[in-house]
């Protein structure tokens, strides 16, 4: 089945009517979600941090109570380099440690620290966006500066691809960072999505 055929049924079903309860677990921050999602929590509150933010989050910390809300149905990114496996929320980064302006971001998360790195990315698609800076660092730095707004796209130096799973094998080690946390320098590289692998409400 072609890959936006899934997508299309993904988005279909990302949203469902749901009750909050007081002990619903919250996290505000992307190293949270993960945190909950492992301790085995399948819906929780969401107060902070870049899918926050772009599931248009207004800050208000309110619980909906008794009278329902709206569930949201996210992906998580996982990542194997060696016998390790991680797991991340809002984006990958994969950088030349001396060319750190070379970069490709895995992204699940359309903004990251309040750039529209990947302005058409869905965190509930069931696809991982790939954005590849093959750019000099003069023009990386222009091009960041114009990703508060998103407009660094399109640019023929900046690819950009959906897939379920991203394989790099590189001639030299990559610095590796997912949700702002370095954990790696590593040749080889895999990253797959996992669908709608938790289920959030916007507190």
């Amino acid at each position: 089945m072609p890959e936006y055929n899934n997508k299309a049924d993904y988005l279909g079903s990302w949203q469902f009517q749901t009750k909050v309860s007081a002990s619903l677990k919250v996290a505000s921050n992307e190293r949270e979600i993960i945190e909950l999602y492992e301790s085995g929590e399948n819906l929780i509150g969401l107060q902070g941090g870049d899918l926050y933010e772009s599931l248009g989050g207004r800050g208000v910390g309110e619980r909906a109570g008794n009278e329902g809300t709206v569930g949201l149905k996210l992906d998580l990114g996982q990542l194997v380099i060696g016998k390790s496996n991680y797991l991340f929320a809002s984006y990958c980064k994969i950088s030349k440690p001396l060319k750190p302006w070379y970069t490709i971001w895995v992204v699940n998360s359309p903004i990251i620290g309040h750039r529209r790195i990947s302005p058409k990315s869905h965190p509930s698609d069931g696809l991982l966006d790939i954005v590849e800076f093959s750019l000099s660092f003069r023009q990386s730095k222009k091009a960041y500066k114009r990703a508060k707004s998103g407009d660094h796209l399109p640019h023929p130096q900046i690819k950009t691809s959906k897939k379920r799973t991203y394989i790099i094998k590189a001639r030299g080690k990559r610095k590796v960072v997912i949700d702002g946390k370095k954990i790696a320098y590593s040749k080889e590289i895999s990253i797959s999505i996992i669908p709608h692998a938790i289920a959030v409400v916007l507190l």
